[in-house]
């Protein structure tokens, strides 16, 4: 069952377009169709099975079947739990299948030092708290206090920005991860506007006035760096790594080829 109009008109750019062209279908008659397949949701992978007569051939998944919250069944954040039979056992059904690929993401996890940085992380949905424009938060940081587009209020912890999956969980697409990362983007440019316009006395922005932290960026981490013998990536530097993957990729009849590793990218701008 597709969420209501009202409901799909207030989701991001690309859910929304998503569940419009789930809506739509497709426009070839079933019937005359030679192939078809289906998205079925709200099933988790319960076990394996293997044919009796070929041991090593997969014939079936066996899947336990889940819900969502009824109460509110449509809100990003809502609950999913396993369905249970009248009986009391759990809700079952079997899949024929002969190929199984797992594909089901990747949940962040905290880096070390988090703590010491007053960084809170959600480790059940796997992601930072933040006000869903980037900002990080904290239930106990006394920095500025902030609201959420529902009006509740938050404690921003200054200088501290999330994006992608570590900000909203493992869901969505590129183009998701690419809508979300100028949002957070424009975040960070509306705070140092903040910043500057109120001349740091109202909003701290990178932790300038912080924990003691000196504000400078790269140049207060530069001798750290570089005696670990770490540098920097400047714009030019990834000018030429782009017009190197370009390159490669008119050679072969395509836009781009992508480095497939560090190395590689490092020799180009070495």
């Amino acid at each position: 069952m597709l969420p209501p109009e009202d409901v799909v008109s207030s989701l991001p750019r690309a859910q929304k377009r998503l569940i419009q062209l789930l809506a739509k279908g497709s426009s070839t008659n079933p019937e005359a169709a030679t192939k078809k397949w289906s998205l079925d949701f709200l099933l988790s992978p319960h076990s394996l099975h293997w044919s009796p007569e070929s041991p090593y051939r997969l014939s079936h998944v066996k899947f336990n079947r889940t819900e969502l919250d009824p109460a509110n069944p449509f809100s990003p954040s809502a609950q999913v739990t396993p369905k249970i039979l009248s009986s009391g056992q759990p809700a079952q059904v079997d899949i024929p299948a002969n190929i199984f690929l797992r594909s089901v993401g990747y949940k962040s996890i905290p880096l070390p030092g988090f703590e010491d940085l007053g960084i809170q992380f959600d480790t059940r949905r796997g992601i930072i708290p933040n006000d869903g424009f980037g900002r990080v938060t904290s239930s106990a940081a006394p920095a500025e206090d902030g609201k959420t587009p529902d009006g509740d209020l938050i404690s921003h912890l200054p200088g501290l920005y999330c994006a992608g999956w570590v900000k909203r969980g493992p869901t969505g697409v590129i183009a998701s991860t690419m809508t979300d990362a100028f949002t957070t983007a424009d975040s960070i440019a509306a705070d140092w506007a903040a910043h500057k316009s109120n001349g740091g006395s109202k909003i701290s922005f990178l932790n300038s006035s912080a924990g003691g932290s000196t504000g400078l960026g790269w140049e207060g981490v530069r001798p750290e760096a570089e005696k670990r013998g770490l540098r920097p990536t400047s714009w030019q530097d990834w000018q030429r790594i782009d017009a190197a993957e370009k390159e490669r990729g008119q050679k072969k009849g395509k836009l781009r080829e992508k480095f497939g590793r560090v190395e590689e990218m490092l020799e180009v701008i070495s």
